[in-house]
C-alpha cells in the first residue's frame, strides 16, 4: 500500500513539474515572439474558450436551458 501511495505521489509531482515547465516555456515564447500580429493566435484562443465552455457544461457549472415541449 505504501509503495502505491509513493508511486502516485511521484507521478503527481512529475505531472505538476511538467505543467510548470510547459507553462514557463509558453510564457517565455509569448514574450519573445510578438504574438499580436499572428492571426492563428486568435483562432487558438477561440478554440481554448470553446473547450473550456464545453468542460463547464459537462461539470454542470453552466445553467442549462429547459427542453422545449415537442
Amino acid at each position: 500500500m505504501e509503495t502505491a501511495v509513493a508511486t502516485l505521489l511521484l507521478v503527481t509531482a512529475s505531472v505538476v513539474l511538467a505543467c510548470v515547465v510547459v507553462g514557463y516555456a509558453v510564457t517565455s515564447l509569448e514574450q519573445t515572439v510578438n504574438t499580436q500580429n499572428i492571426p492563428q493566435m486568435q483562432q487558438l484562443k477561440n478554440f481554448e474558450n470553446t473547450l473550456l465552455n464545453q468542460t463547464n457544461v459537462m461539470n454542470g457549472a453552466f445553467q442549462q436551458t429547459p427542453n422545449s415541449p415537442p
